[in-house]
């Protein structure tokens, strides 16, 4: 009987431990997928904000050459280079109308390509409806180019009374194309949010199934446990809570468990599933942390392209400053481009196979790779490895967060003082500890503390830089258990302690 007895009890807790296992992989693969799901956003929108901001720079400046040909037509014969002018705006505007005309059709098959990979019927629907208004834009940008060129023809022919009067037409054919650019940009950003709220909301019924699934096996365990074990070390009830409380949302519950039986086993195995559900839920964190900070990064920039184009309706002296001020919020959409790859290709590598290297010849990499940097700085490095000369760890990884700490202290230095970087690794208990010390601007990290570390955080905006130097190093030292401490003050300069693993 007890033989019986125990061989059900080892096929139920091997049955128990493969659910468990099912629902990690579960769990993991969902989050995979919401890791894609960004990613195809995030590849469908940014080029179709790109490919939006190339129509609408170009239309400015297709605009300024037509209203500059209609002045210099107007002073030929009177100013000596008003006819060269004239023939310049000319050519001009004419390239710029071919121009445009490539890259309405270039953003109608972006928008195909979303259509064809929308995640939703709703995405679906607001991607066609974008298609729908790009080819009404094809069509009136076309119209605003063959009367906008009767009206220069007719200058060229010396007709410039009858020229004159349709001028006013022409420039309210351009006024409409215009409010259809500002229109479909609103209609991108629409699609964004749509898109991004519903990969939140996946991500959210996932973490509740996998806690609902989760309580439930557990719950399985515990009766096993119950049967089977007469001498069990730890109370059924604290186990009990420990579901309940892993139920309300608590991922960090965890249960003592005793040296040995079924009990151990099970309370073992528990905890080794909280603690992935709680990596899980801290991933997905992370995740809908981005998304809402790349989405707040995009949308600033957009919104002001939208200002400036509302402005150029408005004012007619100024169309240089406000096509410059454009060009700067496309680099701003381009900075944050640029950074969404460098994550994207960071969390690629995330599971590089570790490997035994030193510090010191991980430092020299770096410093050859940013020499005439540290040259032109004069900032002095200070290294002591001796007590913890070497470290498992990705060494690709290990460069990064050398890479990052030390531009960063070039970038946050004293004007007051030579630049002094200090970097110690040592052992506390089983961690391994890198340490790095600056005598820079500082800050109140009492005010600030660990919000640095996230994504395009700057706590000055005037320095050049997109505001994820901090947070790829936070994201690489997480996916190592490990964890990071900043300590400084303002004219003091800077602490990083960074436990390895």
């Amino acid at each position: 009987m007890r033989k019986t007895l125990a061989k059900h009890i080892s096929g139920a807790s091997l049955f128990l431990i493969v659910l468990l296992i099912a629902i990690g992989i579960f769990s993991m693969m969902r989050i995979y997928n919401s890791h894609n799901s960004i990613d195809e956003v995030a590849r469908i929108d940014v080029p179709l904000i790109e490919a939006m901001t190339n129509i609408e720079t170009h239309q400015l400046e297709q605009s300024i050459n037509f209203e500059r040909a209609v002045r210099f037509a107007e002073e030929i014969g009177i100013y000596e280079n008003a006819q060269e002018n004239f023939d310049k705006a000319d050519s001009i505007f004419r390239y710029l109308a071919v121009l445009v005309d490539e890259e309405l059709k270039e953003a109608e098959e972006q928008v195909k390509i979303g259509i064809a990979e929308a995640i939703s019927d709703n995405q679906r629907i607001i991607m066609k409806d974008l298609l729908n208004a790009l080819k009404r834009m094809e069509k009136e940008h076309l119209s605003y180019e063959r009367d906008a060129l009767a009206v220069i023809d007719l200058f060229k022919d010396g007709k410039i009374a009858e020229a004159i009067d349709r001028v006013a037409d022409v420039e309210a054919e351009e006024e409409k194309f215009n409010k259809q650019v500002t229109i479909l940009l609103f209609e991108v950003e629409g699609y964004t949010a749509t898109a991004v709220n519903a990969i939140e909301l996946d991500e959210r019924n996932t973490l509740r199934l996998i806690v609902l699934f989760t309580c439930f096996f557990v719950m399985i365990a515990i009766i096993i446990s119950f049967i089977s074990s007469n001498k069990t070390t730890i109370p059924i009830d604290q186990l009990t809570e420990g579901v309940k409380r892993l139920g309300k949302g608590e991922t960090s519950v965890q249960v003592a468990a005793p040296p040995s039986g079924l009990t151990s086993e099970l309370a073992t195995t528990f905890n080794e599933m909280v603690v992935k559900l709680h990596d899980a839920q801290e991933e997905i964190d992370q995740h809908i942390h981005f998304s809402y900070s790349t989405a707040h990064d995009l949308k600033a920039p957009i919104i002001n392209l939208i200002g400036l184009l509302d402005r150029l309706n408005r004012e007619a002296n100024d169309h240089d400053e406000i096509l410059e001020l454009a060009k700067t919020s496309a680099k701003q959409i381009q900075t944050v481009v640029n950074a969404l790859n460098e994550v994207h290709q960071l969390r690629e590598n995330l599971d590089t196979k570790s490997e035994l290297i030193n510090f010191e010849d991980i430092l020299a990499e770096v410093e050859q790779s940013i020499s005439i940097q540290l040259e032109t700085s004069k900032v002095i490095i200070t290294r002591w490895f001796a007590k913890c000369p070497a470290v498992k760890y990705p060494a690709s990884q290990l460069k990064s967060i050398f890479l990052n700490l030390i531009t960063n202290a070039i970038k946050y230095s004293s004007p007051n003082r030579l630049l002094e970087i200090e970097i110690e690794s040592y052992k506390e208990n089983d961690h391994t500890v890198l340490e790095v010390r600056d005598n820079g601007l500082g800050f109140d990290s009492n005010v600030n503390g660990l919000e640095i570390l996230e994504p395009f955080k700057q706590l000055d905006t005037s320095k050049e830089g997109s505001g994820l130097g901090l947070y790829l190093i936070k994201t690489i030292i997480d996916h190592h258990h490990g964890h990071i401490e900043v300590k400084s003050k303002p004219e003091k300069g800077t602490i990083f302690t960074i436990y390895l693993n």
